[in-house]
C-alpha cells in the first residue's frame, strides 16, 4: 500500500554514518529530518541539507554481524556529489536494537513516500547484496550444506549408525538461518511505492 508523505517535516531519531571507513567508539550521528524540500542532518559535526534532486540512489540491505541471527538493517543513500550516508536500526554502539527498529522502519517509509512522486528514473532503488557477494555466499552456503548436512546423512546410510543424524540436525540448525538471510538478500531493483518489506525487520 502506498504511503503518503507527512504533512509536516518529521525528524527521525535514527543513527547513521558517512559511507566509507569510519570507526566510532560511540556514533554521534543521529537524527534525520525529512521535509518537503529534502533531508537535513548533521554528519560528524557538519550540518548538511540535501534536496530530493541531490539523491542518486537508495539501497536497502541486511548485513550479518558474525552470524545470521545477529543482523543489521541498512539504508544507504547515495548523493549526486559522490558522498553517501548509511542509516541503520543500530544504536550509538553500532549494534542493532529492537528499540531502534521502529524508528528506522518509519524513516525508510517516510523517505520513500517523499521520493515516490519524484522518482522519474533518475534515482536508482536497489535491494539486497551486491551481486558478487551474493554469488560468493551462495557457493559458500552450498558447500556448507554439503559438508554439514549431506555428508552426515550419507554416513548414516553407509554405516547404519543413526547417531550421525545428530550431526545432520546440527548442520541444518547452522545452515538454515543463512538460507533465510540469503533468500531476503537477492540483488534486485524495486520501486519506491513497493518497498521490500522483508528487508525491514
Amino acid at each position: 500500500m502506498p504511503i503518503s508523505p507527512r504533512a509536516k517535516p518529521q525528524t527521525h531519531d535514527v543513527y547513521f554514518a558517512a559511507a566509507g571507513f569510519r570507526v566510532y567508539w560511540r556514533n554521534p550521528n543521529h537524527g534525520i529530518t525529512v521535509g518537503d524540500d529534502g533531508l537535513t542532518f548533521t554528519v560528524d559535526g557538519t550540518p548538511r541539507a540535501v534536496s530530493w534532486s541531490d539523491i542518486a540512489a537508495v539501497h536497502l540491505q541486511i548485513a550479518a554481524l558474525g552470524n545470521a541471527q545477529n543482523a543489521i538493517d541498512q539504508c544507504k543513500i547515495d548523493f549526486t556529489d559522490g558522498s553517501a550516508i548509511v542509516v541503520s536500526n543500530a544504536t550509538s554502539s553500532g549494534l542493532p536494537s529492537a528499540a531502534q527498529t521502529p524508528f528506522y522502519r518509519d524513516f525508510v517509509r517516510d523517505l520513500h513516500a517523499h521520493l515516490a512522486p519524484r522518482a522519474s528514473g533518475a534515482i536508482r532503488f536497489r535491494a539486497g547484496m551486491a551481486p558478487w557477494r551474493y554469488r560468493t555466499l551462495m557457493v559458500t552456503l552450498v558447500i556448507a550444506g554439503l559438508f554439514f548436512v549431506v555428508t552426515p546423512v550419507g554416513l548414516t546410510l553407509f554405516t547404519g549408525d543413526w547417531h550421525t543424524l545428530i550431526l545432520a540436525a546440527t548442520g541444518v540448525a547452522f545452515v538454515w538461518p543463512f538460507v533465510l538471510l540469503l533468500s531476503k538478500s537477492a540483488p534486485r531493483a524495486y520501486k519506491p511505492n513497493a518497498l521490500p518489506d522483508e528487508l525491514l525487520s
